[in-house]
């Protein structure tokens, strides 16, 4: 991997977005996957062991990853899968069987984060409380909007404005568990730089191991600037 010095390369849907910045050291991989290989399809239909083979990849750590929505006839069947990992992703000894990955592509995750600053995202997540102890899916586009307002206090950002495409159900026979998937894109503003970085790195939601809650982000350009703060440095400077 070659090292660019204060440049992010972040995966936001099917492409890249560059965006200069500094952080803690992470790593942000778009790992391409085989599904005509039985062990991938296999994998995929129950994601506990697609899980299992990413932290192999990712160092033994606990991997942050969504598996892109793509017509897999018109990639060759190839299916693009983002990872967030602590480590460089490497599957060379892994135990890994021949051609389940295609290929890696991996770049140091370091993006600028301030308060007021403004994205676009991206989420896969589960929308869900708990009642009595049990965890329930939320059905309703309504439910889905302050869900995603309440996680937004959590993890330090409040939502410009957003909209929902219900993605089915996420399932692992195995571990007998079924999540609701949705879609959730629009942009969001910054309000706890620490929180926020936290979310990006760990997800939001529940059902991380089985593909969900990876947050995705794009600049908006000069719409990221930081308004407020350059108004107050610009008072001070006068």
């Amino acid at each position: 991997m070659k090292k660019i010095s204060n440049i992010q390369y972040l995966f936001f849907k099917n492409r890249f977005d560059i965006i200069a910045g500094t952080g803690d050291q992470m790593y942000i991989s778009k790992v391409y996957v085989d599904v005509k290989i039985p062990a991938v399809l296999h994998d995929l239909s129950s994601l506990n062991f697609f899980h299992e083979t990413l932290k192999k990849i990712s160092g033994g750590g606990e991997p942050l990853y969504r598996i892109d929505n793509v017509p897999l006839d018109q990639t060759g069947y190839i299916q693009p899968v983002v990872l967030i990992s602590e480590k460089k992703p490497d599957f060379a000894d892994k135990k890994i069987p021949a051609g389940y990955i295609a290929k890696i592509e991996t770049f140091e995750y370091d993006i600028p984060v301030r308060n007021g600053m403004v994205y676009k995202f991206l989420l896969k997540a589960n929308p869900s409380v708990k009642i009595f102890f049990k965890h329930t899916d939320l059905e309703t586009e309504e439910s889905w909007r302050k869900w995603l307002e309440s996680e937004g206090y959590v993890n330090g950002f409040e939502l410009v404005d957003s909209k929902y495409t219900d993605d089915g159900y996420v399932t692992c026979a195995e571990k007998k568990a079924k999540y609701l998937s949705v879609i959730f894109e629009g942009s969001m503003k910054i309000t706890d730089e620490k929180k926020f970085r936290k979310a990006l790195i760990c997800g939001v939601g529940r059902g991380r191991e089985y593909g969900l809650g990876l947050l995705s982000i794009e600049s908006f350009g000069c719409k990221n600037r930081n308004i407020a703060e350059e108004m107050k440095n610009s008072h001070s400077s006068n």
